[in-house]
């Protein structure tokens, strides 16, 4: 008889250290790859680059060549006392310059002098040059400019977006894969309980233990049966968690987790495969969304900066147009070069300015100040991230060394609980002490377990704090 409870131990030790891995296990990875790919508010990220471009295609329009006509009649007792028409193209440009091709027609009784044109109407050829506010950049220049910088802000907001993302996806995954690993284990117990069990009313029937040891055993048994039934709740519940993650192509709602295909904690290495921590903090403060969203509205607000500047400056236009007899320039010119310029021609000048402009003076402090404090929020965003990797690496490091400190006690408690099995199959212990010995096992497991799962959100929290999504 003692040859069975021998063999029943034996499978216990067995059957418990190591467990085997499932034949498809979910690696973080490939749930990393899926949230990025078909999580909606990945998705949802995506579209601000796309926002961002559609922006940047709105403001562009503001260079657009331009075509208009513009027609006037007056029409009284029978009689037209005017008609004007004009048609032409604006063409604006890059450099300040807005270019201008135009054909007049004029015909009535009462024409103004000054509007009289040959009888075939009249082209023209100019331009408008803005010389003093408008030269170095115009509303349309910053519009532009800030339509493109927006381009990296919604790719920072994007991959912030997704950073935040893939933090809660890896504390769902990490806690789904230690409530499946810790349902292994109650479960495993819970076989090995029964085993157990069953021996000893074995040995009972024949004589060998008494009916005490048989109702020891099936206390054990039904402890092990709350703690499955506890740990198959929290799976239930963490699989739930995760399954707000696993979203799949085309589908209007993430599809469910599969059971026992979870990765074995136990069996992972826990050396991190991110930089040391000096190179860490210099990429997270070169490369992390939230700064990168500051760097943008800094660049935006200097835009805005240099088109406040300009506002301070007075108006110059100038325009200069060269007439034509209908379609034909320069019908009665005698010279060659710049003199030709100045016959057939209309030309004037445009001139403005505030005396006291304190209008685009308070709106140029205005930007100053926004700059500022733009500025300190970039210092204390800078120092927030700072310090929040070094937390996250502090707490890696004291992780690596608990995780160390605990596998070791619990090989320590195993190999008590196998010297305590080999004395019982002596008769020199108890079930009451094998009991004792394998739940101090069981309890260092599950602790070393949730050491495990920590330490990979951890991690996580310290790719997350680095920007490294």
């Amino acid at each position: 008889m003692n040859h069975l409870l021998k063999l029943g131990t034996m499978l216990l030790l067995a059957g418990w250290w190591p467990f085997c891995l499932p034949a498809q296990t979910l690696e973080w990875e490939n749930v990393r790859r899926q949230v990025l790919q078909n999580h909606p508010v990945s998705r949802q990220a995506d579209l601000f680059i796309q926002q961002a471009d559609y922006a940047v295609l709105r403001a562009k329009g503001g260079f657009d060549p331009k075509a208009y006509v513009d027609y006037y009649t007056k029409n009284f007792k029978d009689k037209t006392y005017f008609q004007y028409t004009e048609s032409g193209v604006k063409l604006p440009s890059f450099a300040g310059f807005e270019f201008k091709a135009a054909y007049n027609l004029a015909s009535g009784y009462y024409l103004n002098s000054e509007s009289t044109l040959p009888e075939n109407g009249q082209a023209s050829l100019g331009f408008t040059w803005s010389l003093g506010q408008g030269l170095l950049t115009d509303e349309r220049r910053t519009v532009l400019r800030q339509a493109q910088i927006s381009t990296q802000a919604a790719s920072a907001e994007r991959d912030l977006l997704r950073n935040d993302l893939l933090l809660d996806a890896a504390k769902a995954y990490w806690t789904w894969v230690v409530a499946d690993n810790q349902y292994n284990i109650f479960n495993s117990a819970l076989q090995q309980a029964r085993i157990r069990h069953d021996a000893l009313r074995e040995s009972f029937r024949q004589g060998d233990k008494p009916a005490v040891d048989t109702i020891e055993t099936y206390i054990q048994v039904q402890n092990r049966q709350l703690d499955v039934n506890f740990a198959a709740v929290d799976l239930q519940n963490a699989a739930l968690g995760l399954q707000n993650f696993l979203w799949e192509e085309g589908q209007a709602a993430p599809r469910a987790v599969p059971t026992g295909n979870a990765v074995a904690l136990e069996n992972m290495a826990t050396s991190t495969a991110l930089a040391d921590r000096e190179s860490l903090l210099n990429a997270a403060l070169s490369r992390h969304p939230e700064l990168r969203l500051y760097q943008a509205k800094l660049q935006n607000l200097g835009a805005e900066r240099r088109l406040k500047n300009e506002k301070r400056k007075p108006v110059l236009d100038v325009n200069y147009n060269i007439l034509g007899a209908g379609w034909e320039f320069f019908p009665t010119a005698t010279t060659n070069g710049v003199g030709v310029l100045g016959q057939d021609i209309k030309w004037g000048l445009n001139f403005s300015y505030p005396i006291l402009n304190r209008k685009a003076r308070g709106d140029w402090q205005i930007t100053q100040v926004k700059i500022a404090q733009t500025e300190l929020d970039l210092d204390q965003k800078r120092q927030t991230i700072r310090n929040k990797v070094q937390q996250y690496a502090n707490d890696l490091d004291i992780l690596r060394t608990q995780i160390v400190l605990y596998r070791d006690i619990t090989e320590q408690y195993r190999r008590l609980l196998e010297a305590e099995t080999e004395k019982f199959s002596q008769g020199e212990s108890s079930i009451f002490l094998i009991n004792t010995r394998e739940q101090r096992w069981l309890d260092a497991r599950i602790k070393y377990l949730k050491l495990l799962g920590e330490f990979q959100k951890t991690e996580a929290g310290l790719r997350w704090a680095s920007g490294e999504y």
